[in-house]
Formats: structure tokens, C-alpha cells, sequence
């Protein structure tokens, strides 16, 4: 079993420390799995040296702090907060890929809606996939891309080598097998206790669980039921980052019939 978390890892643990390769960017579902990818080498479109204020940017009416997405009439409730319903398609997106181009982390669409100054999240969705067709049109080097939750305008992998002589790719983060191997096992089974975490490796995992913890990839995500009630652990929002998941449901799927079959079987399982 702890061959089998640490092989769930392992290419992306290459793909980390090899930046310069085709995985720059390290998505981690195509690493880890049969899934392909083609921005598995994506990253940020900038690295925006300069803060320009997006994030705490308020467009016309400070109502649009609290704007929802919504299953009444957009243009309605547009209107309502005196967005112009008729506005030209072409001005909202270029604010949206303007939003975009300048974030420092991926937006949700509620944030998109708010910053590109748009009726609502629903809106949002819709102009990022008229863009995004848009971009596949003409060729472009970017596409928008679901990532830790929200939304980010990213390069294509096939571009990699171009941007590392620009010095343009993340720092490389070099993993252990043993770190990779117990970061495998909270990504699957998290929240999870450490016991349970040392159960399945088999061996103390305190320090392990410091490091990544100092690197942000794992958190402490609450406390168990159990007695004692120990910390319980759980990936980042910088892990989904940093693997290209848009989401926890984006892991690659395990077939774990095979492996509880071969646990069984092992001589030291108890019979």
C-alpha cells in the first residue's frame, strides 16, 4: 500500500523538479493517471511583478460587493444595479480578460462578476467559454483554465521552453519519497488523523507532516471525533494549484479493489 501512494505521486514529483519539461506546471491528474492534458504544463499567463489593486477594486455601485448568482432574469437584476443590460458582449469580455490577465490567484465567479463588473456569476461562466473559444480559434498561447476553485487565464505547456529562458516558471519545490508518499495518502484519504496517516505508511510521520505543512500543501483541517481528539489533515487550495486540479473530485480515480486484494493477501495481514 505504500508503494502504491508514493506511484500515485511519483510523476508529479518529476514533474515539479523538472520544470523545464513538457509537465512544467505539474497538472496532476494527467500526471497521475491515463488522463491527458494539455495544459499540463500550463502556468499563470504573468507573474504580475506590480500590485495594480484588482483585488480590492470597487467599480460604480458598492452594492456590487455582495453580488449572487441568481436564477431570476440577469438583465433584470442588471438593471436593478445599474449595469446596462445592452452593454456590448466585446466590453465585458475584455474586462474579464483584463481581471484575469492581472490576478494573483484564480477568482470564482462571483469574484469575476464583481471585479469585471458583470450581472452575475452565471455571466461570468458564459463569457470565460466565449473566450475560451475564442482563443482556440485563433490560436492563442493562453486559454482560461478551473484551478483550486476558480479561474485563471494560463500559457500552454507546449510554450514551457520559451518561458523558463525567460526565467518565467514557478521555483521548483523538491519532494522526498517519504513526502511525497504521506502527501499521496491526506490527498486520498483527507481530512485524515496522523495515526491513521502512520497506519497506512507505517512509520511516524510527524515531521513529514511539518514540512508540508511548511511548504503549504497540506493544512490542519479540524480535530476528529476519536479520543484525544487529534488534528485532522487535508490538502491545500496551493496543492490543487500546483497540480493543475480545479477541484478535490479532479484526483485521478483509484480502482482499490486490486490493492485491498494484495493487502489481504500479505503475509503479515491477519487471518
Amino acid at each position: 500500500m505504500r508503494q502504491f501512494y508514493r506511484n500515485q505521486l511519483y510523476r508529479s514529483q518529476f514533474a515539479i523538479e523538472h520544470p523545464g519539461t513538457a509537465a512544467v506546471g505539474a497538472a496532476f491528474g494527467a500526471a497521475a493517471s491515463a488522463a491527458s492534458g494539455e495544459f499540463a504544463g500550463a502556468i499563470p499567463a504573468t507573474r504580475r511583478p506590480y500590485d495594480v489593486g484588482w483585488q480590492n477594486a470597487t467599480h460604480g455601485n458598492s452594492s456590487h460587493s455582495s453580488v449572487t448568482e441568481s436564477a431570476t432574469d440577469p438583465r433584470s437584476g442588471a438593471a436593478a444595479r445599474g449595469l446596462d443590460p445592452d452593454e456590448d458582449v466585446g466590453k465585458k469580455q475584455m474586462r474579464l480578460e483584463a481581471v484575469l490577465l492581472v490576478a494573483k490567484t484564480p477568482l470564482n465567479t462571483r469574484k469575476l462578476a464583481q471585479l469585471a463588473h458583470l450581472a452575475d456569476g452565471t455571466e461570468a461562466r458564459t463569457l470565460v467559454r466565449r473566450l475560451n473559444k475564442l482563443y482556440d480559434e485563433l490560436g492563442r498561447a493562453v486559454r482560461i483554465e478551473q484551478l483550486a476553485g476558480g479561474y485563471r487565464l494560463m500559457t500552454r505547456s507546449v510554450y514551457a521552453p520559451w518561458l523558463a529562458r525567460l526565467g518565467h516558471l514557478p521555483e521548483a519545490i523538491r519532494l522526498s519519497s517519504p513526502m511525497m508518499e504521506t502527501l499521496a495518502v491526506v490527498a486520498y484519504r483527507g481530512p485524515v488523523s496522523r495515526a491513521d496517516i502512520e497506519s497506512v505508511r507505517g512509520v511516524a510521520c510527524g515531521e513529514l507532516l511539518r514540512q508540508l505543512m511548511d511548504r503549504e500543501l497540506i493544512r490542519i483541517a479540524g480535530r476528529s471525533e476519536d479520543l484525544g481528539r487529534p488534528y485532522l489533515y487535508d490538502i491545500t487550495k496551493h496543492f490543487m494549484k500546483l497540480f493543475g486540479l480545479p477541484n478535490r473530485d479532479a484526483l485521478p480515480r483509484i480502482n482499490w479493489e486490486p490493492l485491498q486484494e494484495s493487502t489481504d493477501h500479505s503475509p503479515n495481514h491477519p487471518t
